[in-house]
């Protein structure tokens, strides 16, 4: 069997299983976005991340975590939904809708890597989706998919941001796609005007322990105090709600990730959660991680608005 033919059953195979793309790229080192991230580290912009400077040198090359690499698979699923919260007087984001991404995409890769293994039993590979010390987004953006937008998230040319990245650095050699050379538009700053609290420092600078994100998801202090003049207490989406690359996100095929029964709750049912419920209701949601308390004390800190009128997509 030939490279091109085994990459393109690669690639069928990845679409069978409900994946919204994929793209392939070589193993090679991220100069600029370790000096990028290196500035980023210098600013104290991780916030209390501080693992994040640990993992460095094995960001820049692949290789240090998989010597064997040859090939790197990146996959694309869309998390945009089809309906869209409205109930409540807070907001969540659109990431938290659905179950845990990281345990689906991952099971998803192990598919697709055993069927590569089932073709070419001497493969090796090693999955990852975003809790491995690797540029995901570069290495996207070098499959030709898309490119990195002004806040930092990935863009994929027809999908827009609201996606999600995984992929498997593989001993197999694979036909590589072509990057393509885009960027969002010199003059645009519209994701950036967005930011309620400046995050976004400059075009591709995100100061992550300032974003609304980071600090209803990440800072662990149940006592901690900051100003959130939106309604979210999980996550953000207004950078992303800003772009005009989204507009055509409601076209994608969701299929891992559909509305769980707390999107349509309304204003009494989160401010009455109580710890079991919300264990019981939330287990297979990235909100387990956040816990209970903390997002309680989100919902003391955001500014609560009316509910919207219905919305369904």
């Amino acid at each position: 069997m030939t490279i091109a033919e085994l990459t393109r059953l690669i690639k069928e195979k990845a679409l069978l299983l409900g994946f919204n793309d994929i793209g392939i790229t070589t193993p090679q080192r991220l100069e600029k976005e370790k000096k990028a991230f290196e500035h980023y580290l210098a600013n104290n912009f991780q916030g209390n991340m501080s693992f994040l400077k640990k993992t460095v040198n094995q960001r820049e090359d692949i290789k240090t975590i998989f010597p064997e690499a040859k090939s790197i698979l990146i996959v694309v699923a869309s998390y945009y939904p089809k309906t869209i919260q409205q109930n409540a007087q807070y907001a969540i984001s659109y990431y938290t809708y659905g179950n845990d991404y990281h345990r689906i995409i991952k099971n998803k890769l192990k598919e697709l890597l055993l069927y590569l293994q089932q073709i070419k039993p001497e493969t090796k590979g090693k999955i990852f989706c975003d809790t491995s010390p690797i540029f995901e987004k570069a290495y996207a953006s070098l499959t030709g998919m898309g490119w990195i937008g002004k806040n930092t998230l990935f863009i994929h040319k027809q999908l827009g941001s609201f996606v999600f990245l995984g992929g498997i650095v593989s001993n197999i050699e694979l036909t590589a796609d072509k990057p393509e050379l885009k960027s969002c538009p010199p003059n645009c700053r519209l994701c950036i005007n967005a930011c309620p609290i400046n995050a976004l420092k400059e075009p591709y600078v995100l100061d992550a322990s300032s974003c609304l994100s980071y600090l209803t998801i990440e800072e662990r202090n149940e006592q901690s105090v900051f100003h959130n003049p939106t309604p979210y207490i999980a996550g953000c989406d207004l950078c992303q709600k800003a772009c005009p690359y989204n507009s055509t996100s409601h076209e994608a095929d969701n299929k891992w990730f559909l509305p769980n029964e707390y999107v349509y709750w309304d204003t009494h049912q989160w401010n009455t959660v109580n710890p079991d419920t919300f264990q019981n209701t939330f287990k297979n949601t990235i909100f387990l991680r956040i816990g209970y308390p903390i997002v309680k004390r989100n919902m003391k800190l955001a500014t609560p608005i009316k509910p919207p009128i219905s919305q369904n997509k």
